[in-house]
């Protein structure tokens, strides 16, 4: 009986972290398809040059690091979904305002400097609510 109970609490883990893992990997999904499309809203049509891997990079650097290590503890797959959520709520400010809404002629500039604020952005929120959850786990325990 106690078998059976610790194979169902493991693979409810694994569940767990495979929702998890889903989770941060269509919220950066979608992150990088917002960042794309006003790319090519931008440049009104689609044309490759170099500023597609600068951009489209950091949501594929995120996503390895959030979830490549299969099986992780709750707290960082959870991290992992928190800071996907950030980084698709500011990508969603910076490109839509910036192709979108705003009428200036810099908005462009948004391609050069907001892939480097959404990747060390979406570190530290990372790496800050990790923190926070394994702290909170600790006290509880």
């Amino acid at each position: 009986m106690i078998l059976f109970a610790k194979i169902a609490s493991s693979e409810n883990k694994l569940g767990h972290m495979r929702t998890a893992l889903k989770t941060a990997g269509g919220l950066l999904l979608a992150a990088a398809s917002i960042a794309a499309a006003a790319m090519i809203h931008g440049a009104g049509k689609f044309e490759w040059n170099g500023f597609y891997p600068w951009v489209i990079g950091p949501y594929i650097v995120l996503l390895l690091i959030f979830c490549l290590p299969v099986h992780q503890s709750r707290s960082r797959s959870i991290a992992g979904c928190i800071a996907a959520l950030a980084v698709l709520l500011f990508t969603g400010l910076f490109y839509i305002d910036a192709m979108w809404i705003s009428i200036s002629s810099t908005s462009a500039l948004v391609f050069i400097f907001a892939p480097g604020y959404l990747f060390i952005g979406g570190l530290l929120v990372w790496a800050l609510s990790w923190f926070l959850l394994i702290r909170q786990k600790s006290e509880h325990a």
